[in-house]
């Protein structure tokens, strides 16, 4: 029976070598090194051999960024809570948060695939960008948002 290693593409014959080590692929889930703490996050593209583009769970696309291998500490198997933002995150939203036009609490109105929901403003995210929870949705539904997509209730 053979077993393929790694996303090489190295085939071997079942016990002719140690236990391979599983590769990552597009749409994996895994635990990222990033300043200094582990994040859950998913592997969006490969886009050179030993780099993988990283979407950061909970975080906004512009955190995405493309990370070297050694990075990538495992799978992730299940939700798997994430340490507090990073400071340059933190940092952000603190700048943002004084000029933007919505303000964490805020009941507002989400366009959401041309239909409009009840929402709340739960999280800045950076200058016109917010974190919204639907209301009488779970908080699977949350989602980061720019300022076009709101309305003010």
């Amino acid at each position: 029976m053979l077993r393929r290693c790694s996303t090489l593409g190295l085939v071997v014959a079942l016990g002719a070598a140690p236990a391979c080590k599983r590769g990552y692929d597009v749409g994996d889930n895994v635990l990222v090194e990033w300043e200094g703490k582990d994040y859950p996050a998913v592997i969006t593209d490969v886009p050179a051999p030993g780099k993988l583009k990283v979407h950061y769970e909970g975080y906004d696309e512009m955190w995405d960024e493309v990370v070297v291998r050694n990075r990538i500490k495992g799978h992730l198997e299940g939700k798997v809570p994430s340490p507090d933002p990073p400071e340059k995150v933190r940092r952000q939203a603190l700048e943002a948060a004084k000029s933007n036009k919505f303000r964490m609490g805020d009941r507002v109105k989400v366009e959401f695939r041309r239909h409009i929901y009840p929402a709340v403003i739960v999280g800045i995210v950076g200058p016109e960008r917010y974190r919204v929870h639907y209301e009488g949705y779970g908080n699977e539904w949350d989602e980061n948002v720019g300022a076009e997509r709101i309305q003010a209730k």
